[in-house]
C-alpha cells in the first residue's frame, strides 16, 4: 500500500499527468483512513471506517448511490497491491432534484452532493483539492445522468465558489437546550415523532414543494431548484446519528422530530438529527427540515440580514405551533447533552418564533464553513443570480 505521506517525487496541481478516478474497494478504505483526521469527530480510526461501512448500506448509498472519487498521479508507480498513491479525494451522493423555470414545468433530475473533500496536509499547497474539484466538475456534467443528458447542477457545503460553485444563504439560528421542567405551558402540545411517521410526511412534503414549484413566476429568467426530503434522506442522516449515539453512549435515539397542529388545524413539524463532535460545543441537534402546512416554499427563502422589525399579528398561531417543534427539540437536546439546537436559513415565521422562545435569539450567517454553495453545469441562464434554491435546510447536506 502506498504511503499516505510519501512526498517524493511529487507533480505540480497543473501537472497533465494528474487524473481524477473512482476508487477501488482499497483505495476507498485507504481515503477513509487518511480523511478520517478531519471527519472522525469523537470516534476512533477504526470505528470511522465501520460507519463508513454502515453508511454504504443505506438506501442513499446503495446501488451506486455514493461514488468515491481520488485525484492521482497516472505517470507514478503503483504499489505492489496496486494501489496508487491518493493525492486529494471527495465523495459524490446522488440525490433526487426538481428544477422548474419560468413556464413553472417541474422536471425530476438527478443531482450530485458532494462530501468529504480532503487533502493531506503534507500534500497540501500544491494545488491538489482545485485540481480535484476542477475535474470533478467535468465528471459530473454526465455522471449518472440519463444517456445523451447532461447534469443539471450540483452541490456541496464549502467556500469554493471561484471554482464555480456559487454560495448561496448560509445562515442558522442557534437556541439553547432546556430542561423539562422549563417547559412553556402556553405553546400547543407537540407530539414526538418517530421513525415509522416519516414518510408520509416527506411525501406530503414533496407534493408541496412540487405544487409551489409548478407555479408561474414574474420573471423569464429564473429558474427554481429544490432537494427532494424524501425519506431516504432522513434516513440516511438518522443512520449517521444511530451509529455514532451507539459507540459513544450505549443507547439509540428514537425521537426523529415533532409535530403539532394549529387551532385551524394546520400541521407544523421538524425532523432532526443529533451531531456529535469532536468538542462538547460541536454536540448539535440539527433540524433537517421544518415544514408549516399551507407556507410556501417560495417563501421560505433566508433573511440574510438579522435585526428585521416583525410582527406576530395574524401570523400568531402558526408562530406557536413553530414555537412548540422548536421548544421539543430543545427538550431532545438537553435530554442527550447536545448544547445547541440549530436550524438552517429560517423562513421569517421561524424567526418569529425562535424570537417567542429567545429574545435574544438572532440568525448568524456563516462565513467560513458549511457555506451552502451550487454549481449550474448546463447553460447558464440569462441572469445566472436568479437561480433560486428554494428549501436550502441542512437535509440536504452530506
Amino acid at each position: 500500500m502506498p504511503s499516505a505521506v510519501d512526498t517524493t517525487e511529487l507533480p505540480k496541481g497543473t501537472s497533465p499527468t494528474l487524473k481524477l478516478v473512482q476508487a477501488s474497494g482499497a483505495e476507498m478504505v485507504e481515503s477513509s483512513t487518511m480523511n478520517a483526521m478531519s471527519w472522525r469527530g469523537p470516534i476512533d480510526v477504526d470505528a470511522y471506517l465501520r460507519r463508513e461501512a454502515h453508511l454504504r448500506t443505506t438506501e442513499m448509498n446503495r446501488n451506486g448511490g455514493i461514488t468515491y472519487w481520488i485525484l492521482v498521479d497516472t505517470a507514478a508507480a503503483t504499489g505492489s497491491d496496486g494501489m496508487q498513491r491518493i493525492l486529494s479525494s471527495c465523495e459524490t451522493i446522488r440525490k433526487q432534484a426538481l428544477i422548474a423555470q419560468s413556464n413553472a414545468t417541474v422536471k425530476d433530475v438527478i443531482c450530485h452532493g458532494i462530501g468529504s473533500v480532503f487533502c493531506h496536509p503534507a500534500y497540501r499547497g500544491r494545488g491538489y483539492a482545485q485540481r480535484m474539484l476542477v475535474e470533478l466538475a467535468k465528471n459530473l456534467d454526465t455522471w449518472q445522468q440519463n444517456e445523451g443528458d447532461n447534469a443539471d447542477f450540483s452541490v456541496l457545503w464549502s467556500d469554493i465558489g471561484k471554482l464555480g460553485w456559487k454560495v448561496y444563504p448560509s445562515a442558522h439560528i442557534a437556541l439553547s437546550p432546556k430542561p423539562h421542567a422549563e417547559r412553556q405551558k402556553s405553546l400547543p402540545k407537540a407530539l414526538v415523532l418517530a421513525s415509522k411517521d416519516l414518510e408520509e410526511l416527506c411525501r406530503t412534503d414533496e407534493a408541496w414543494i412540487r405544487s409551489d414549484l409548478s407555479k408561474p413566476t414574474s420573471s423569464d429568467s429564473c429558474i427554481r431548484v429544490a432537494l427532494v426530503p424524501d425519506v431516504k434522506t432522513m434516513h440516511w442522516h438518522h443512520a449517521r446519528e444511530e451509529f455514532l449515539a451507539q459507540e459513544l453512549l450505549g443507547r439509540l435515539p428514537v425521537a426523529k422530530g415533532a409535530l403539532t397542529t394549529t387551532s385551524d388545524g394546520r400541521r407544523a413539524w421538524c425532523i432532526w438529527t443529533r451531531t456529535f463532535g469532536a468538542e462538547e460545543d460541536e454536540n448539535i441537534l440539527n433540524i433537517l427540515r421544518l415544514v408549516v402546512e399551507g407556507e410556501s416554499a417560495c417563501d421560505r427563502q433566508a433573511i440574510n440580514a438579522p435585526g428585521e422589525e416583525s410582527d406576530h399579528g395574524s401570523h400568531q398561531p402558526l408562530v406557536a405551533a413553530i414555537a412548540s417543534i422548536l421548544r421539543a427539540a430543545q427538550l431532545e437536546a438537553s435530554d442527550w447533552g447536545m448544547t445547541s439546537v440549530q436550524f438552517w436559513n429560517p423562513s421569517p415565521l421561524s424567526v418569529l418564533a425562535a424570537e417567542y422562545l429567545d429574545p435574544l435569539a438572532k440568525i448568524i450567517c456563516r462565513e467560513d464553513e458549511s457555506l451552502t454553495s451550487l454549481r449550474w453545469h448546463k447553460e447558464p441562464p440569462s441572469d445566472p443570480t436568479r437561480i433560486d434554491w428554494i428549501s436550502n435546510e441542512k437535509y440536504g447536506w452530506c
